[in-house]
């Protein structure tokens, strides 16, 4: 069985930075993998550990520092890794990000029965673009997903909780699950994982290798744009209470 995980390194959302146009300082911010896609992984990894003859393709979307995120995928029993990077991606929105990683799974993972991917990701939280990979390269999606109590090649049991519903079902392979909660058994990698990874060479593809151009990808490319990110402003009334406690109480609750 030949499974893809989608992963994707966001900012750390304790650490913050803005510009002083109130954007996110993505350039001088500190990144992990982003925490849903590791619930995604961990899924995987632990079908690998219950059936033979299972394989684990990480796939990342990104600059070159999301190497790091892919390293940790081999540590914790990915087989391959591949980063597709290039300057011409920048800028994409989940349309064109689905349309990468979909003409990447299909060329260098054409015989995938399952692609995993986290619910969202920390730094957009849009849902869109699990949906959008089903759709490009017409699979069958589930998201929502709890739980897989069994996978193989012909097919996954999926438990989905929608609006507090919960679901269990079917779905023939290749299909394409998103996960958002964590899995029952979590793998930590250890010191001979690590050096396992480290010594796993990473793959890497650019527009060119997936015959892309300016006008396909990146913000040419995308339907969407973010208008702004920006420091949501708290205000709030307050007022000392120092005596005649009872009268200034009253006064604070009525807006006076």
């Amino acid at each position: 069985m030949n499974i893809v995980v989608c992963i994707k390194q966001v900012p750390d959302v304790d650490d913050i930075k803005w510009t002083k146009e109130n954007n996110l300082d993505r350039a001088n911010m500190l990144s992990k993998l982003n925490t849903l896609d590791e619930y995604a992984l961990d899924y995987a990894v632990e079908i690998k550990q219950k059936y033979k003859n299972v394989t684990i393709t990480a796939y990342s979307m990104g600059p070159t520092q999301a190497a790091d995120s892919l390293e940790y995928a081999l540590a914790k029993g990915a087989s391959r890794a591949v980063l597709l990077s290039d300057k011409l991606f920048s800028g994409s929105d989940t349309y064109a990000t689905a349309k990468i990683l979909s003409a990447a799974i299909k060329k260098y993972s054409p015989d995938f029965n399952l692609i995993l991917t986290g619910q969202a990701a920390a730094d957009g939280d849009t849902e869109q673009t699990h949906i959008s990979i089903a759709q490009m390269l017409d699979i069958i999606d589930a998201t929502s997903v709890v739980d897989i109590p069994n996978a193989d090649k012909h097919r996954v049991i999926a438990v989905q909780n929608l609006n507090n519903e919960v679901n269990t079902f079917e779905l023939k392979t290749p299909c394409i699950i998103a996960v958002k909660q964590p899995c029952k058994t979590k793998y930590v990698p250890n010191i001979e994982d690590y050096i396992r990874a480290q010594n796993t060479k990473i793959e890497v593809y650019n527009a060119d290798d997936l015959k892309f151009e300016k006008k396909d990808v990146g913000i040419m490319g995308s339907p969407t744009m973010v208008a702004k990110t920006y420091r949501p402003v708290t205000e709030k009334n307050t007022i000392e209470i120092t005596d005649n406690k009872t009268e200034a109480i009253l006064k604070f609750m009525l807006g006076e």
